[in-house]
């Protein structure tokens, strides 16, 4: 193929029919890599007699690890399951007139028992009970008319002899970077920019953009360093810095992230490989490390972030200060390299998982009046239904891609496959606007219940139910039933109109007699707390560790369906409100003040009915009344300073948009608050101290 295109072949046949074929195809190519659920059937192949070994074989669970990496060929046994991440994973590490081969069985694969099911599948299903309606969207898309996969039969079916693919052109050692290479790296060393974010498809040529840059920089004397997820991630990029640097006594200066956040080295230039499976945190840590840090990450499509990962680090990216022309300069690299233009395997990819962006819609017009609102349409889809709805697929799930931080392959799968998901979705002029992929968890059995208090046992899946029975022992938590909101979007040009707030007002119609409760769980953050707390939704369980995509903590909520159900949920709020309160000072520390103002803020507890450590006894008053009124140290009445803050809070005398509201509650948790001293204006200590006793003196009307 002149055009550099991969080569693309469907093999069936027994294991060693297939290998037998596989290999011949691939006689003239380096060490091929062979990839499928269980490997070991081919592990036993390999010939012990050869001192080369003919393949590598790695698990669909380790195929994370070759990101980054470049092979002549590759083959893919699904027979005995699918994992749609680690195809569009190996996929992508597959060079220009290489070969990508998928292995499917001679018998009827859609009846076969799927070992990676199981996976997608919450207690008690078994993969035997479900059918994999994902399993018939793929094998229509490697049989569709746009599909390269050629059918190769091997064995006593075999119609045609099997010839070898021509040898591939050497790998140009040190080739010259393509203009949009160039045209990146000089952007780069302008050095304008605080910040850049280089994001782009696979096999655009990153690692060599990153290696030849490296080299280059640290030859004119810049102190530089490169980290990334893991060392296999960094194969090529090494090699092109190997070629460039080109002196035996200097090694590729990689870090793992944690070694370089501790270290106290500021560096000239910072490169982050694979950002996006890195924890925001962690990324924001080693923004803080050099004078330049260049953030380098794969479009959406394999780690299942890009997008996501694009909108919500570059808007904190932007908002940094910095005394450079730029806070953020964004590169693209669109030319494939590994490959040729218009390749039919990466089109067939992209197209199969929806991985390439879509254009916005021009349908929809920017303003969403009530009229338009009152044309939505509501739609709910779950399992067989997408087959049908193949158009309403791929509008839906590049919606989820785009509003959503993480969100891979291995999605689709679990939306079409999983049998307690359904999903809503609000459309206007057949365009999809918003929607919500919704779980249905609980009526588990009180056996099962007291073991998953007891810390006994996990079952897959009912993420509410599980929480409240074993991190709240809650003990009637199990037998209820929740219809889990997993996730919501709205197309971006229409967000905050209302659109999300009007289907799940849709939903709960729906739900009103199905469930129990309507739930979510999410990363708190305080904009998507308000939202859900807007829809009446109520705050039950706070994490105690912080997600490491996101780097917040999770917030469960719910909002009861039944009149039952509505006093177990104002209980379950009342108590963890009370242990939120005594947590502040135990492991919240870190909890912003936003947060903490809005969970307080939002029950409008009466005086008489606050929680024991915010109520205010007659002492308490009096000793508030002699700092206010009088000259009593406020260090003197600590305690107290802080029952009387928490009493403000919770009885709505508190708002966030007052930086001296904020500024009471920083200074009763003892956090630092020079940053909202200034933000309120207020010169030192002593006008501080003066707005504490205006606000406390509130408690004593």
């Amino acid at each position: 193929m002149s055009d550099n295109h991969r080569h693309c072949f469907i093999l069936k046949g027994s294991p060693s029919e297939v290998l037998s074929d596989f290999l011949r195809l691939c006689e003239n190519f380096s060490t091929p890599l062979i990839t499928a659920h269980d490997v070991s059937q081919y592990d036993e192949l390999l010939v012990p007699s050869l001192k080369t070994k003919q393949f590598k074989t790695c698990s669909f669970k380790q195929t994370r690890q070759e990101l980054g990496s470049s092979y002549d060929a590759v083959l893919v046994d699904l027979t005995q399951g699918v994992s749609a991440s680690a195809l569009a994973i190996v996929s992508g590490t597959v060079r220009g007139n290489g070969l990508f081969a998928i292995v499917l069985p001679n018998e009827d694969w859609l009846k076969m028992a799927d070992q990676e099911l199981s996976r997608y599948l919450p207690w008690p299903y078994e993969p035997e009970q479900v059918t994999s309606h994902f399993k018939h969207y793929l094998l229509d898309k490697l049989q569709d008319a746009t599909s390269p996969f050629k059918l190769l039969l091997s064995g006593k079916n075999k119609k045609h002899s099997v010839n070898p693919l021509p040898t591939l052109k050497p790998i140009e050692p040190n080739a010259q970077l393509t203009q949009e290479q160039a045209e990146a790296q000089s952007c780069l060393f302008a050095e304008q920019a605080k910040s850049y974010v280089l994001i782009a498809p696979r096999g655009r040529g990153k690692s060599t953009l990153l290696g030849d840059s490296l080299a280059k920089l640290l030859k004119a004397g810049k102190r530089v360093a490169i980290t990334a997820p893991n060392q296999e991630a960094i194969v090529s990029l090494k090699a092109r810095f190997e070629q460039v640097i080109d002196q035996d006594k200097i090694t590729l200066p990689f870090f793992a992230p944690d070694v370089l956040v501790s270290d106290s080295t500021h560096w000239d230039f910072l490169f982050i490989d694979e950002a996006s499976m890195i924890p925001l945190p962690l990324l924001m840590a080693l923004n803080e490390k050099a004078e330049h840090c260049l953030f380098s990450t794969t479009d959406y499509g394999y780690e299942g972030a890009g997008k996501g990962f694009g909108i919500r680090f570059c808007h904190y990216l932007e908002s940094q200060k910095t005394t450079k022309a730029l806070t953020l300069q964004q590169l693209t690299l669109s030319q494939p390299i590994r490959w040729g233009g218009n390749d039919p395997l990466e089109n067939w990819i992209n197209d199969c998982f929806f991985l390439a962006t879509p254009e916005p819609s021009s349908e929809i017009s920017n303003s969403v009046d009530k009229d338009i609102i009152k044309q939505t349409e509501f739609k709910q889809l779950a399992g067989a239904d997408w087959l049908e709805n193949a158009n309403l697929l791929a509008d839906t799930f590049q919606l989820l891609v785009s509003a959503h931080y993480q969100t891979s392959p291995d999605n689709l799968r679990w939306v079409l496959d999983d049998p307690s998901v359904s999903t809503y979705i609000s459309t206007l002029g057949n365009k999809t606007q918003s929607v919500t992929v919704i779980t249905e968890e609980g009526n588990l059995p009180n056996a099962l219940c007291q073991e998953v208090m007891q810390g006994k046992r996990r079952p897959r899946g009912h993420l509410v139910p599980q929480s409240l029975l074993a991190h709240e022992g809650i003990e009637n938590a199990g037998q209820y039933c929740y219809w889990r909101i997993s996730r919501i979007a709205t197309e971006q040009s229409q967000q905050n109109k209302g659109l999300a707030s009007q289907l799940l007002t849709h939903i709960e119609k729906e739900a009103n007699d199905h469930c129990d409760f309507l739930c979510t769980s999410f990363a708190a953050t305080p904009d998507v707390v308000s939202f859900w707390l807007k829809n009446g939704y109520l705050p039950i369980r706070l994490g105690t560790s912080k997600d490491q995509a996101s780097g917040s903590y999770s917030l469960m909520m719910v909002k009861p369906m039944t009149e039952h159900a509505t006093k177990l949920a104002v209980a379950w709020q009342a108590r963890f409100i009370e242990q939120f309160l005594l947590n502040l000072l135990l492991q919240y520390a870190d909890l912003s003040t936003d947060l903490v103002m809005l969970i307080l803020g939002q029950k409008h507890y009466q005086q008489n009915e606050l929680p024991a450590l915010a109520q205010l006894s007659q002492k308490d008053l009096q000793d508030i009344a002699l700092f206010v009124e009088h000259h009593r140290q406020l260090d003197s009445i600590r305690s107290v300073f802080l029952k009387a803050t928490l009493s403000l809070a919770l009885t709505s005398k508190l708002t966030s948009h007052d930086p001296t509201h904020r500024l009471l509650i920083e200074a009763a948790l003892g956090r630092n608050t020079d940053q909202t001293r200034q933000k309120a204006q207020l010169s030192g200590k002593k006008a501080m101290h003066q707005t504490f006793k205006r606000l406390l003196a509130q408690t004593l009307k």
